[in-house]
């Protein structure tokens, strides 16, 4: 992938230049560094289909294989881009027109420099060098990035060169007539200087989550353009408001800048006096001191902005809370069991205070771990109400010095923000205000609705829209969770609904009986199923929190918020959510980075400990890669191997192995599976003594062949499958292995029959129906009728005897499906009496029929009447 970009705050001549290496380089794409200033922003929003100019974000760096800048040769000046310095395959070409030397240089293996006016001047150059024609609309282009960094060609750096290409851009057809429309022209020295001042004097502060930029001067003299000013001081500060009051002469000026979603500033300034347009807004009034003046705005503003974010939307809720008289050690078996590192008390409703790890920590150590935690808590908490902004929240922390923001609504506590819920939230605000507009304001969501319309089949729809609808009349939040947000992301079809509830769950699921559906409840777990009409399944569960008293135990099960739930979850692909409530319809909800997991197309794990907790997780993971086509994740690779090696799985009970190696053993791609499994010593770990040879690896090779080649002329055997492929991993060990392994197991009686006999009877299988000598259909089919066919199966695979190969896979696709024509009916009609000989008729036809005896129904009919004549019967 080749990539053209520049330097952040990139100007005309900036996007100028890029847009000429695009006809430099063929296929290259151009990409801001960072931001861009605003005038650019307007022609490139004028002008959407025309340029294609991406943002970092949309460029996979690990793609870029040549990085080609303009406009600067600064690797500081490059932003993000700055990553791909030093990469051995990573190419990178220079154009710039600045003079001198720069400390920070591109190491570029091609660069061409020269001192002009412009960088674009320069690349216009090359390009009718190469004799690569230039369109009217690009020269159009080319002349404003020219004319912009050469102040209308009046700067002292101005070249013969930029003259000279600016006449052949409008011989070109350059309309020169457009470039006052974008391009700002040059200040005068004391407008420079009025600037100057602006910048000085103001300062910075968010409000309700804004970027807001504040300035206040005394000016010695009248300088005219204040408008202009400002709008300068907010692209300098890339602000989303700026409010300027300045004194000139006997008057004083307030002029207001803002974004469109964030403030109409012609409403703010009426109080005033003032007005003008939504974004851009004056008042003139009487000389009064402008710093007393901007305070006042100051305390405005913060009433007229409407928060971008507000508490409730980042917090975490429900909180998990204890009372004042638990004692030190139990609360802090409660903080290490679900990962928190403080807690909030309360009594009767109330929060009285908050207690903190390194508390109980000190407490512990001091011998207190029977006291109750009121004698430590921290009384007097800080708290926030829901609809508070974040940057008020973000002041208090910083404020207060804490960790933690209770939040209280009513006197109630319904949640808390984190640090880690603060970062996030800040997280828009950190990012270039061009990108912000592309994604959502909460940085873990997307809106994902309009792909569930394109991609989810009716039923699905209509289902998930009713769950919704029902959960927001219960007051309650929906979300369809893993595999099947999974599959959606990924263009695959899934039909298993999985429904987590904040709330209320077994409501919820209860409620749906008035409906006319069938439901199913399962207290312990909070989860439940909804059978709709047509047998339609839904599953239901609470929105929870698991933790785990020692490895491999099961879960214990307490309810908590939607992230804590996905934070159970084994890999952060299957750890996303959408809400199918009818107000947010659709919004992805992805706290820990899944889908930038199945964009890079690999398994995490959402923690270091997860498959000590549940060492299955393993298992699950290699099935799943092998399904998706994934990789694992270095981290998570290295985890694994460290599981496998300190003996988790060992520990594992013999119900929860069989579950997840029958649903290893009925994947599609079973070979590769076990062939990493294998590499991992996997078997080894789950069994003792087991022996997974070349023979066992051949043998499920043979297996994975046939079903995939003759899946659709063999038995139905769907749900036997898996045990062919258990007796081909335990073929080659020794008889007591393979006993204790199908002890293990736990098998069924059935199933264990079917495994045991295909590794028993391989020899008798080979001496019956092998040798090079014929073999008739029917002795092919009179031996292997009573064996299971998963296990006339497994022979087939195992068999070094391509003769008995050949004859078993005849049985598998042709021979078990003949029958005769006849039927038990049609021998009575002709006068054969009901009872046992209708049966052994039947049976010697079949027999006929296999020797070829017979092919027709005529032909059945007059070797019955042959072998069995009535007469006869009759006589007898």
């Amino acid at each position: 992938m080749k990539v053209i970009t520049t330097h952040i705050g990139a100007d005309f001549d900036s996007l100028a230049s890029m847009v000429a290496a695009t006809k430099l380089y063929p296929g290259a794409v151009a990409c801001f560094s960072g931001s861009a200033s605003r005038n650019v922003r307007d022609f490139l929003k004028r002008y959407p289909s025309r340029y294609n100019v991406l943002t970092p974000r949309k460029v996979k760096m690990d793609e870029v294989t040549t990085l080609i800048v303009v406009d600067t040769r600064s690797i500081s000046r490059i932003g993000p881009f700055a990553s791909l310095v030093g990469k051995k395959d990573v190419v990178i070409h220079v154009y710039d027109h600045h003079p001198g030397t720069v400390l920070d240089e591109l190491p570029a293996s091609y660069s061409r420099i020269e001192t002009l006016g412009a960088c674009t001047t320069l690349l216009v150059e090359v390009i009718l060098e190469k004799g690569i024609a230039i369109s009217p609309h690009e020269a159009t282009l080319f002349a404003m990035g020219i004319y912009e960094d050469s102040g209308a060609l009046t700067f002292g750096g101005t070249c013969r060169k930029d003259y000279e290409t600016i006449a052949t851009l409008k011989e070109l057809g350059a309309d020169l007539t457009q470039i006052p429309i974008f391009v700002e022209q040059s200040l005068t020295p004391a407008e420079r200087q009025l600037l100057n001042d602006l910048i000085d004097n103001s300062w910075e502060r968010y409000i309700n989550g804004a970027k807001v930029v504040l300035s206040a001067l005394n000016a010695s003299r009248y300088v005219e353009g204040l408008s202009l000013f400002v709008h300068r001081l907010r692209d300098y500060f890339d602000a989303d408001v700026a409010v300027a009051a300045v004194s000139m002469g006997q008057k004083t000026y307030i002029v207001a800048r803002s974004r469109e979603e964030i403030l109409n500033v012609a409403d703010f300034l009426a109080w005033w006096g003032g007005g003008g347009h939504p974004q851009a807004a004056a008042v003139t009034l009487e000389r009064i001191d402008p710093y007393a003046l901007i305070k006042d705005i100051e305390k405005k503003l913060a009433h007229d902005i409407r928060p971008l974010l507000t508490v409730s939307s980042v917090m975490t809720s429900p909180v998990m809370a204890i009372a004042p008289e638990l004692q030190v050690d139990e609360a802090y078996k409660l903080m290490i069991r679900y990962g928190h590192s403080g807690l909030p008390i309360v009594q009767d409703g109330n929060l009285i205070g908050i207690i903190t790890r390194k508390d109980l920590d000190k407490a512990h150590l001091h011998g207190f771990g029977g006291a109750q935690v009121r004698e430590f808590m921290t009384e007097g908490v800080i708290t926030v109400h829901p609809d508070a902004s974040i940057s008020e929240a973000h002041r208090l922390m910083v404020f207060h010095n804490i960790g933690r923001l209770p939040v209280k609504e009513n006197g109630s506590l319904v949640g808390i923000v984190t640090r880690t819920d603060m970062l996030r939230a800040l997280y828009p605000i950190s990012i270039p205000v061009e990108e912000r507009s592309l994604g959502s304001v909460l940085p873990w969501t997307e809106d994902v609705s309009q792909l569930m319309a394109q991609r989810l089949s009716p039923w699905i729809t209509q289902t998930l829209r009713r769950l919704g609808r029902r959960a927001e009349e219960m007051s309650l939040k929906a979300y369809v969770v893993g595999g099947f947000v999974r599959d959606l992301l990924l263009g695959k079809e899934n039909q298993d609904l999985d429904i987590v509830i904040e709330g209320d769950a077994l409501a919820f699921i209860k409620s749906w009986e008035t409906d006319g559906c069938k439901v199913a409840v399962h207290e312990r777990y909070k989860t439940g199923t909804i059978v709709f009409p047509g047998d339609k399944k839904v599953d239901v569960a609470t929105a929870r929190r698991e933790f785990y008293e020692y490895p491999v135990a099961l879960p214990k099960v307490a309810g908590d918020s939607l992230k804590h739930d996905l934070y159970r979850r084994d890999f952060t692909v299957n750890s996303m959510a959408i809400s199918i409530n009818r107000t947010s319809w659709g919004t992805l909800i992805d706290y820990f980075g899944g889908r930038r997991d199945l964009q890079s197309r690999q398994l995490r794990v959402l923690h270091n400990l997860s498959f000590v907790e549940d060492p299955t997780r393993v298992l699950r993971g290699l099935r799943l890669k092998q399904r998706l086509g994934f990789e694992f994740e270095d981290n998570t690779f290295r985890l694994i191997k460290s599981a496998v090696k300190g003996g988790l799985l060992g520990l594992l009970s013999g119900t929860r192995v069989k579950n997840e190696l029958k649903l290893i053993f009925m994947e599609e791609k079973v070979y590769p599976i076990v062939l990493e499994m294998v590499r991992l010593n996997i078997f080894e770990a789950l069994f003792s003594g087991i022996k997974v040879d070349r023979n066992c690896i051949r043998i499920v090779r043979r297996l994975s062949f046939f079903l995939r080649r003759l899946r659709y002329d063999l038995p139905d055997i769907e749900e036997d499958v898996w045990l062919a492929f258990l007796a081909a991993v335990i073929f080659s060990s020794a008889d007591w292995v393979q006993h204790a392994t199908l002890d293990k197991l736990h098998l069924s009686k059935s199933n264990r029959e079917i495994v045991e006999k295909a590794l028993d009877d391989l020899g008798t299988a080979e001496n019956a129906i092998g040798g090079k000598g014929m073999r008739s259909y029917e002795e092919i089919y009179l031996f292997l009728r009573d064996a299971p066919y998963v296990t006339a199966l497994f022979w087939a695979a195992a068999t070094q005897q391509w003769r008995v190969r050949r004859r078993i896979l005849l049985y598998l696709t042709r021979l078990h499906r003949v029958n005769p024509i006849l039927m038990g009916r049609d021998l009575v009609e002709l006068g054969y009496p009901k009872g046992p000989l209708i049966g052994k008729i039947l049976e010697e036809l079949l027999l006929a029929r296999l020797r070829g005896e017979v092919e027709t129904r005529e032909d059945e009919i007059k070797w019955v009447k042959n072998n069995y004549p009535l007469y006869v019967l009759k006589k007898g």
